[in-house]
């Protein structure tokens, strides 16, 4: 009876929707990988491989969300999330802007990376 009630709450896909996403992730992931043999060859252009690659990531990646990560049945909730995202991200360029600016090396000098164990030599005087 347990397992009844367990089956009766459960709201998202089926177990025949998740096996269908991952025979089309399968699938998308060879076109990607054929899609970069392609242009490995020069079959492809490099900028038709790029448009090829980048929008079988966008499918795959509204799948992944939609399906796995249950966005089809919670949809509405999804606002709560996303709207403190971007006001976080907006606040967290503002905050660091001026390390961004200041921190900038000035005048083109631009210090030795330090080799070995030795310390780089300061600015010269």
């Amino acid at each position: 009876m347990a397992t009844d009630a367990h089956e009766a709450e459960h709201h998202g896909p089926a177990l025949k929707a998740y096996m269908v996403v991952f025979v089309a992730l399968s699938i998308f992931t060879a076109v990607s990988f054929i899609v970069n043999y392609a242009v490995r060859r020069e079959m492809l252009s490099q900028h038709a491989g790029f448009a090829l690659i980048l929008g079988v990531a966008v499918v795959k990646a509204v799948l992944v969300g939609t399906y796995f990560m249950h966005l089809i049945v919670d949809w509405g909730k999804l606002y709560y999330f996303i709207f403190p995202t971007f006001i976080l991200g907006a606040m967290f360029i503002v905050v660091l802007l001026p390390d961004i600016v200041l921190g900038w090396p000035h005048h083109d000098y631009v210090p030795d990376p330090p080799v070995g164990n030795a310390v780089a030599p300061g600015p010269h005087k």
